[in-house]
């Protein structure tokens, strides 16, 4: 039989594909499609049209550094075509173009082998940091919103009830909650994503960035030279070299941090979770990417493309496809380089999963970088789930590109068939052990739709598509057993021609929401790991895109309002009575018509505080052509919602409309404001009010109270053309309202339980390169007691 291997892609192409405009037509009599079944080898497959697809699950592990390399030229040069890897050439920087005359390249082309790296292991003792007296969370302070107690998330503030400390402006900022004022500062390297944890006086901070020059390694051109000794070289492509940088800082007596130290890696940075001190970080690498493939011209070079390509493959080394790593001092100096994972710390799957490496790195938060551990698997990675046991990584399946792409059928009923594999990583003191890999059909919604619960891993996935109403939605529980993640029990029949919205396991329970039209929001019986039941089901207008557990048989809902044809009209906030799974009620509602809120999928932007049973969600309104962003306080009882009030980080002192510089109107323009008179677009745009254009010298701000300014060198033109009279080296802004619109709040937080800090960007996001807003509101009264402003 023909057996298609299936490679896999990230969830984002998956969701591209899923959101797709054009679903592919099927034929009036489709391919037939079996259902999951394991062969004589033990591989987990699918037989469509007699032809048997296998499943990647199980990993298996490596002996030595050329078992681990000649896997990889295997796989590599076997896949590699005229166009490089994924029958694209868009991921590398083509460096020649291959014509059939050409006869530069060694098609011969084998090099040595270098020494195996051993992976730097070791131990640090971890302290809890602070002493009895400091704040407690829950009573005197909120912590981040995470999905399992004892397992926390990387975020971009975090507070220990004395302190905040937050990034911002490329710094890490440390603020007195007392005096709300900045203590100290530290500069940090431009990142697009940057997050940290918190433990006493120490910081550990995660970010991805751009490094252009690559990091710096170089190559002594020993080939018996250790890998150990850092003999490596990253080439960065034409976008530079993305790295992800894992920083431990300390925080002095004053509020001072201090970076002690960096570990640079090549990759981008996917999730972090901590468990007793110690960050697990999740790392996914491309190197493979910077190989000099060639491209061919036309259709006749394509044959000699393929064979330089694969000879670049026979000729690579292991720095050619494992992440590079480096760890600095804190005087800069660089202590420590090599390749990230030793040959025997990295896994593949039984049947080839990709070329991208999946590492876990683990680092206590109290410590030092050179602690490390690190575990590597051969295969991309999107989604993490973490629990106090364990950390699991999904991907989804995908078939093979080149196998596929020319039969539209096989294609089809290949897509039909996805499934997501899932890899389970045990968590030890100091690092974590690859254990056991599954695979399950459908996809999976986000991090939610896992959890461990007595050692059983429950799964919420859909399988089929919306848009042809085939789609179904199931819980399957997990065993881990010999090495794989086993199927012992399943139920679906949840969310026909529906997709999956929200996910919450709580102990022996769990709810799921599905919406089309109307949500349906389900009640599971989980129990009996080999026996999961659907209790209960309620139909209700709207979805719930996050549901938060609030004791007493209650769970918490937050999403979005819809009418009964399933268009969205604003945001909504339920009150589900679980107390009888069999019968779940909508107990009280909360509605915003024309809100939106992110909070399904940035749950961190949530909170609950229970002991004034207050809930704090984000908000963006649109009202009457009017943008309204902030934050809304709800107060809930169990039995009902009321809204305390709402709070934003409009400037209230500001006046809007001042400059120092002069403001053009229509009397400096031949038209003097008559319509059917303008000969330049600058003159329209002067009469319609709705902007300002400014005309500034030497040394006043190009700035308009109120308005957001950007200099245009058209508008300059246009004023020439005008004869308006200008000041010599005059610069023109061009300036647009705001619409006296509040920054978009991202995070809150409960300081001095008596105290609602938020968290505002310039940006509308959370970016730690933006400068952000700090503000203090009375939990009581939400009157406005104070702020800060980084950056």
């Amino acid at each position: 039989m023909r057996r298609i291997l299936f490679t896999i892609l990230t969830l984002t192409l998956l969701a591209s594909a899923c959101s797709s405009d054009d679903p592919i037509e099927r034929g009036s009599e489709g391919p037939t499609t079996s259902d999951p079944t394991r062969n004589d080898d033990g591989e987990v497959v699918v037989e469509i049209d007699g032809d048997e697809l296998v499943l990647t699950s199980a990993l298996s592990g490596f002996g030595d550094c050329d078992a681990l390399l000649d896997h990889l030229r295997t796989e590599g040069a076997e896949r590699v075509g005229p166009w490089g890897f994924d029958h694209g050439g868009w991921f590398g920087e083509p460096v020649a173009f291959a014509r059939a005359e050409f006869d530069d390249i060694d098609m011969e082309g084998e090099a040595s082998m270098a020494d195996g790296a051993e992976e730097a292991t070791g131990s640090v003792p971890l302290g809890a940091g602070g002493d009895d007296s400091a704040a407690v969370e829950g009573v005197d302070f909120s912590g981040t919103n995470v999905q399992e107690v004892g397992v926390d998330e990387a975020d971009i503030i975090k507070t220990d009830g004395d302190r905040v400390y937050l990034v911002a402006a490329d710094q890490l900022v440390v603020v007195d909650v007392d005096e709300r004022v900045v203590l100290g500062s530290v500069d940090l390297p431009d990142s697009y994503t940057s997050e940290l944890f918190l433990s006493g006086d120490h910081i550990l901070l995660v970010g991805s960035g751009w490094q252009e020059e690559g990091l710096g390694f170089t190559d002594t051109g020993d080939a018996e030279a250790s890998f150990a000794d850092g003999d490596v070289m990253i080439e960065p492509g034409g976008f530079g070299t993305s790295v992800v940088r894992v920083i431990t800082m300390s925080i002095d007596g004053d509020g001072t941090p201090t970076i002690d130290g960096t570990m640079v890696v090549e990759g981008d940075y996917v999730s972090a979770r901590s468990v007793d001190g110690v960050a697990r970080v999740i790392i996914r690498s491309n190197p493979q990417y910077t190989f000099p493939f060639v491209y061919p011209q036309n259709e006749a070079g394509e044959d000699i493309a393929r064979e330089a390509n694969q000879a670049a493959i026979r000729a690579s080394e292991l720095s050619d496809w494992l992440p590079s790593y480096g760890i600095e001092a804190a005087d800069g100096t660089m202590t420590e380089r090599g390749l990230l994972p030793s040959c025997g710390a990295v896994h593949a799957p039984t049947e080839f999963a990709g070329f991208g490496v999946l590492s876990l790195l683990s680092v206590p938060v109290t410590g030092g970088i050179e602690s490390h551990e690190t575990t590597s698997v051969l295969a991309p990675g999107d989604i993490v789930y973490g629990s106090t046991e364990s950390v699991f990584v999904a991907t989804q399946t995908w078939p093979d590109w080149g196998i596929l792409e020319d039969d539209e059928t096989a294609w089809e009923a290949a897509w039909s068939a996805r499934h997501t594999s899932i890899h389970r990583f045990e968590l030890s003191d100091t690092g974590a052990a690859y254990t056991a890999s599954g695979s399950v059909p459908g996809d999976l919604r986000n991090q939610f739709s896992l959890s461990e619960h007595n050692d059983h891993l429950r799964v919420v996935t859909t399988s089929g598509d919306t848009w042809d109403e085939s789609s179904e939605s199931f819980v399957r529980v997990l065993r881990e057993t010999d090495g794989e993640l086993v199927e012992v029990g399943s139920v679906g029949d949840m969310g026909n021609g529906e997709a999956v919205q929200s996910v919450r396991f709580v102990g022996d329970v769990g709810y799921v929401v599905t919406f089309r039209q109307i949500d349906p929001f389900y009640t599971l019986d989980l129990r009996d790991p080999e026996n999961p039941q659907v209790v209960g089901e309620l139909k209700i207008p709207g979805f719930s895109s996050y549901l938060h557990p609030i004791g007493n048989g209650r769970v918490l809902g937050v999403g979005s309002d819809a009418d009964l044809n399933g268009r969205v009209t604003g945001s909504k906030v339920s009150i589900f009575d679980v107390s009888d799974p069999a019968e779940p009620l909508e107990v009280s509602v909360w509605q915003a018509p024309g809100a939106w809120n992110d909070i399904g999928w940035e749950h961190r932007s949530f909170l609950w505080w229970e002991p004034e049973q207050l809930a704090v969600i984000p908000v963006n309104v649109w009202e009457n052509g009017e943008n309204w962003a902030g934050a809304v306080v709800l107060h809930v009882d169990g039995t009902s919602i009321t809204e305390v009030g709402r709070i934003d980080h409009i400037d209230e002192t500001e006046e809007r409309g001042i400059t120092e510089c002069e403001v053009l109107t229509s009397d400096v323009f031949p038209s003097n404001g008559e319509f059917d008179e303008f000969e330049t677009e600058l003159e329209w745009i002067v009469a319609e009010e709705y902007s300002r254009v400014i005309v500034c010298e030497n040394g006043e701000s190009l700035s308009v109270s109120g308005f957001d300014c950007f200099e245009e060198s058209w508008i300059l033109e246009e004023a020439e053309r005008a004869g308006i009279d200008l000041p010599t080296d005059a610069t023109i802004g061009y300036c647009w309202q705001d619409g006296n619109q509040a920054p978009a709040i991202s995070r809150t937080m409960v300081i001095n339980a008596d105290e609602l800090w938020t968290l505002s960007s310039d940006w509308g996001w959370p970016s730690p390169q933006s400068p952000a807003r700090l503000q203090i509101n009375d939990m009581t009264s939400l009157e406005r007691l104070d702020h800060l402003t980084v950056g």
